[in-house]
């Protein structure tokens, strides 16, 4: 790195500083009073930028600036994931922990890049410093082109580049339940009354179904419900019941885009469903 380049990081991280600072303010407000529509917009626009200047700097502030980990009830985070995940899922006061160690672990690497000689600094593996194929690889791109259901981009995008996995799954297929619950027509008391297995069996029975799949005229149409019917009771008991009960913990970004994948498969059919 040479001189010019180091002027150019530390920029950088003094913007990325300035918009903590300035989602921290907003964050107070919001605590005080309650925010319009446009007002909520803008301030998780504003912690998506935050957000995206984190991750082009993430390694150079793992490096440089140390490990900003944080303990929230007996589990890990990184501070900046932490305060920088979406709206719905924060606690209160630890996003405001999280972020102000977010910003003294910025304030700390501005310090130690600041003295060092600049051809010492490496950025080695940081989002600027990849090939396009390289960041073709990466889990966010492979999100971005996967062309996912839009209802699955819209929960589950945030959470998924926050390293919010378990959560993203579980919005996904809480989102597959929810529309299986607008489209049947069934009222509140009818789906109160059964289990999210037992409304699948019900709406998709292809004896009886209330929302076909197909003509139901030939064996092909009648499997092809019976089998569906079977797909979304297996997503209900055997992957949203158990994120919904349990804390899993995922790890594995490629594994989560398959659960993601085949929670858009569901909505997409739902696209051709006929109602009874």
């Amino acid at each position: 790195m040479d001189e010019i380049e180091k002027r150019n990081l530390i920029k950088e991280l003094n913007q990325l500083n300035k918009r903590l600072l300035d989602y921290k303010k907003r964050q107070e407000r919001h605590v005080k009073i309650k925010f319009t529509e446009g007002q909520m917009k803008k301030l998780d626009e504003l912690r998506t930028r935050t957000r995206q200047s984190f991750r082009q700097l993430k390694d150079i502030i793992s490096e440089y600036g140390g490990n900003a980990s944080i303990k929230i009830v007996g589990i890990k985070y990184n501070a900046f994931e932490y305060s920088l995940r979406p709206q719905s899922v924060h606690i209160i006061p630890e996003l405001f922990t999280a972020l102000n160690m977010a910003i003294n672990t910025v304030n700390t690497t501005i310090k130690r890049i600041e003295v060092l000689p600049a051809e010492s600094i490496k950025l080695r593996d940081t989002v600027a410093s990849k090939t396009i194929t390289e960041q073709q690889k990466e889990p966010t791109y492979l999100l971005d082109i996967a062309k996912l259901h839009p209802r699955i981009v819209e929960v589950s995008k945030s959470l998924f580049e926050t390293g919010f996995y378990a959560q993203a799954i579980f919005e996904a297929f809480k989102a597959v339940n929810n529309f299986v619950k607008e489209k049947s027509g069934l009222s509140p008391i009818e789906i109160r009354r059964i289990t999210d297995k037992q409304l699948m069996a019900k709406v998709f029975d292809e004896n009886d179904p209330i929302i076909k799949l197909n003509e139901l005229l030939t064996d092909t149409d009648i499997s092809e419900q019976e089998g569906f019917k079977f797909l979304f009771m297996g997503a209900t008991a055997g992957i949203r019941n158990p994120k919904a009960h349990d804390f899993i913990e995922m790890k594995d970004p490629h594994k989560t885009l398959e659960y993601l994948a085949f929670a858009s498969l569901l909505l997409k059919k739902i696209s051709f469903w006929k109602v009874d």
